[in-house]
């Protein structure tokens, strides 16, 4: 089984991974992408606490889901209000 760090670390390379390679097409293709690609690296740490809260849920840790899922309510709330 794979432990939460790796599960956690992997999201973080394909997200930072991913938003580089979108960003370097933005760079030849015009501005639109460039934006897809920074909003990419903005999502990157939002999807690593979502999938750290699924991965407690499918362990049945419900603390730390509880905990996870309040981060995430953070995350939001400072996002609505550009915080």
């Amino acid at each position: 089984m794979v432990n939460a760090e790796t599960t956690i670390s992997w999201v973080l390379r394909i997200g930072v991974t991913l938003s580089a390679l979108i960003l370097l097409l933005g760079v030849l293709l015009g501005e639109n992408i460039l934006w897809l690609g920074v909003l990419m690296l903005i999502l990157t740490p939002f999807l690593r606490v979502f999938f750290a809260a699924l991965y407690f849920l499918l362990h049945r840790d419900m603390r730390f889901f509880v905990i996870t899922l309040y981060v995430i309510l953070i995350l939001v709330i400072g996002s609505l209000l550009k915080i």
